[in-house]
């Protein structure tokens, strides 16, 4: 379940609670039947949003499917094993790094193991005309990918973004996240 989904349903118990204790202790009537209404078609509409984020409803053919239809980050550890993972789902730019205050990173490296290998603002990625894309940001350890099946990988210049597919390796620092 994603962090959106999580909240949906916290606003859902809270107008529900909100609901309850309207009923049980609001003498006037009027006061009474507002709140429920108005608590009401707010737990309501975030049930609606619930279910449309749980269901994929709306979401863009092109994006959720075939080779471009990247939709998760997968920080990978010694052993290939996935040590933690980021949910890139109808973002547009996502920016890696190390958060320490005056950054604003989208996948934070600060707690890693890789963490000194990594910039402030390391890299940033981009969706655009339907796949992604990917650049260095003149970090000092550079950025590198390697493509799917192949053994060698490829350093990514600052100046032309790399377009990234399915099952590629990126490599910020030494830090290795395969696109998923």
């Amino acid at each position: 379940m994603n962090k959106k989904t999580t909240l949906d349903i916290a606003i859902i118990i809270s107008c529900t609670t909100g609901m309850i204790l309207s009923y049980v202790y609001l003498e006037n009537d009027i006061k009474k039947t507002v709140s429920l209404t108005a608590l009401g078609v707010i737990g309501c509409l975030f049930l609606i949003l619930a279910v449309i984020d749980g269901t994929g409803i709306g979401r863009p053919k092109s994006y959720a499917s075939g080779r471009s239809g990247i939709s998760e980050l997968q920080l990978l550890g010694e052993d290939n094993n996935i040590t933690d993972t980021w949910d890139i789902y109808r973002k547009t730019s996502i920016v890696f790094g190390k958060d320490e205050g005056q950054n604003q990173v989208d996948v934070n490296l600060k707690n890693t193991d890789y963490a000194g290998t990594i910039d402030g603002e390391h890299a940033v990625m981009n969706y655009s005309d339907g796949s992604w894309y990917i650049e260095d940001l003149d970090s000092e350890n550079g950025t590198r990918i390697q493509r799917n099946g192949e053994d060698r990988s490829y350093k990514i210049s600052s100046r032309e973004p790399c377009k990234i597919e399915k099952n590629d390796i990126i490599y910020l620092g030494l830090a290795p996240i395969r696109i998923r």
